[in-house]
């Protein structure tokens, strides 16, 4: 049986007190087959995730400010762990040509009947095997899903110029083997010019919004 490990991480959803649903980690370190993390998700997506059917108000708020006015005709767009394709249908409807990545086959079956009339080209896989060509995309999009080994990828797979927006929970307390910490994300995004970041603490962890351009 073929096996994931994720530093090793098990996913799970967590209903932050902000109202925010995201992808947290456990700290124990566990295997999980690939099989498991699909049904995980799946199972997920199945109940529901009303929260995640509309874009984000930080993607519409970089989208109107700064997206739209770098690229007013569209371009190339990867919007991964993408789940119901919330972010990529937008794109889509405003002449962009996305690509929607995600492990759940159930959410990418929903993201295309919600898509129906705009063109969402879609893949059902593990982001960490999704083969991120070199200077391939003007916008990249990666929201609460975090993996530090992942980072320079993105940033090789953008474009000279390209944009990158990232939303992630990060934690409060340091801890070894632990999600991102407090202002741990400008360190893994240094190599990009940064065009707005905030980050925003809720108790012991809290919620960073960033968006950068690869020069």
């Amino acid at each position: 049986m073929e096996f994931i490990n994720h530093s090793i991480y098990k996913f799970l959803f967590q209903k932050m007190t902000n109202g925010i649903v995201c992808r947290l980690i456990f700290h124990k370190p566990l295997s999980l087959s690939l099989m498991n993390v699909k049904e995980l998700w799946d199972g997920k997506f199945a109940q529901g995730l009303s929260s995640l059917e509309t874009p984000d108000p930080f993607f519409i708020e970089m989208y109107e400010q700064y997206i739209s006015k770098s690229y007013p005709s569209g371009g190339t767009a990867l919007d991964l762990a993408a789940g119901l394709g919330r972010h990529s249908i937008f794109l889509a409807e405003h002449q962009w040509k996305p690509t929607a990545v995600d492990i759940s086959a159930v959410a990418i079956e929903k993201l295309k009947e919600t898509a129906s009339g705009v063109n969402v080209h879609t893949l059902i896989m593990d982001i960490a095997d999704y083969d991120l060509a070199p200077e391939s995309f003007d916008l990249i999009i990666l929201y609460y899903h975090f993996d530090r080994a992942f980072f320079p990828k993105i940033f090789n797979a953008l474009k000279p110029g390209g944009l990158f927006i990232t939303k992630q929970a990060f934690s409060n307390i340091p801890k070894e083997n632990a999600p991102l910490q407090k202002e741990e994300l400008l360190a893994l995004v240094s190599s990009l010019e940064m065009i707005s970041y905030e980050e925003r603490p809720i108790k012991d962890r809290g919620v960073v919004e960033y968006l950068g351009r690869k020069i």
